[in-house]
């Protein structure tokens, strides 16, 4: 019988804004995570509710009580297993978001023997690169609204040469990337379009485009069907190699150095579909001449693009004529 166990974290912020990690020293039942920084907490007994088992293991942990923190809501879930197993012995964790008051004493029980202070704001240390710990440290950063710092090498830097990235559930990524080419075209520089997965011509910025002088190129079907109007959503061998040429295209005009800014519309979400591969597309972010900016647009963006952007922007739904029956709207929605 498959046995499940609630965890319950501390994500805990001082007042400089940095989170606490604690060090495990490996005793008893930890021997394997030996030496892991985690975050104050454990597993919640029968007869505790949420926050009493919370409080319980960080005064156990930390020595911290009421009058040194304040325990806020929850924030991020995250699943994984005693010892690593996760299907026969599953361990929910609920990671709560927590404030000190003044500069307490941290005092350590025997579980651990070393206390790390993470800033969100700059990069990961790499014992913490991981996928879930990402994700975690993506949720606080929506909670808190703190912004991490792209890259220390890139500090001071004047000139083209980023890479900027759109995602998220909401209206605006496209229509963010076309206003980039705008500005780069009005500061007399070259720019130009690869769409990815839109084909058929039922987009109205490319003729802005042809106005401006921006080259743009289309690889993907037509989705919309012309009799009923519908949207096909199945992924295709033929959407594979419309979206291979994309990149192709891409790698060609990037290699030609002859462009300022060069935008991959809709890259994140292909890759996200399976019409690229996340590799592919990370040879061409990885191999780009220093001097050409690119621009990624598109929902669901993976991890490994997201940790490459120097810019990273969600845009975030939270209202939309779409659900009211309103359909997209010829020069406003494409």
């Amino acid at each position: 019988m498959e046995k499940k166990f609630v965890a319950n974290k501390a994500v805990i912020v001082n007042q400089q804004g940095k989170i606490l990690m604690l060090r495990d020293a490996g005793h008893a039942d930890h021997q394997n995570l030996k030496g892991e920084l985690s975050f104050p907490g454990g597993r919640m007994d029968h007869d505790e509710t949420p926050y009493e088992a919370l409080a319980r293991e960080i005064e156990e942990e930390t020595g911290l009580t009421a009058e040194h923190l304040t325990i806020g809501r929850p924030f991020h879930v995250r699943r994984w297993g005693v010892g690593g197993d996760v299907v026969n012995e599953p361990i929910i964790g609920i990671f709560y978001l927590c404030f000190l008051k003044g500069d307490p004493e941290i005092r350590l029980s025997q579980e651990h023997n070393e206390i790390a202070w993470i800033d969100p704001k700059q990069p990961l240390p790499a014992e913490l690169q991981t996928d879930s710990m990402k994700l975690l440290m993506a949720s606080f950063q929506d909670q808190t609204g703190s912004v991490q710092v792209a890259d220390e090498e890139i500090k001071a830097r004047e000139g083209f040469g980023l890479i900027q990235l759109f995602t998220g559930n909401g209206k605006g990524k496209t229509t963010a990337a076309l206003g980039e080419v705008m500005r780069v075209v009005g500061a007399g520089k070259r720019a130009a379009v690869i769409f990815f997965d839109k084909g058929g011509e039922h987009y109205m910025e490319r003729a802005v485009l042809e106005k401006l002088g921006v080259p743009w190129f289309a690889f993907g079907r037509d989705r919309i069907d012309p009799v009923t109007g519908r949207f096909d959503f199945t992924i295709t061998d033929e959407d594979r190699r419309l979206g291979v040429e994309g990149l192709a295209k891409a790698k060609a005009l990037v290699e030609s150095d002859i462009y300022d800014l060069l935008v991959l519309d809709e890259v994140n979400s292909s890759t996200d579909l399976g019409i690229l591969r996340t590799e592919d597309v990370l040879v061409l972010l990885d191999t780009k001449p220093d001097r050409t900016e690119l621009v990624l647009t598109g929902r669901n963006a993976p991890q490994a693009f997201l940790d490459r952007a120097h810019l990273v922007t969600e845009m975030r739904l939270r209202k939309h004529y779409f659900y009211s029956g309103v359909k997209a709207r010829e020069g406003l929605d494409y």
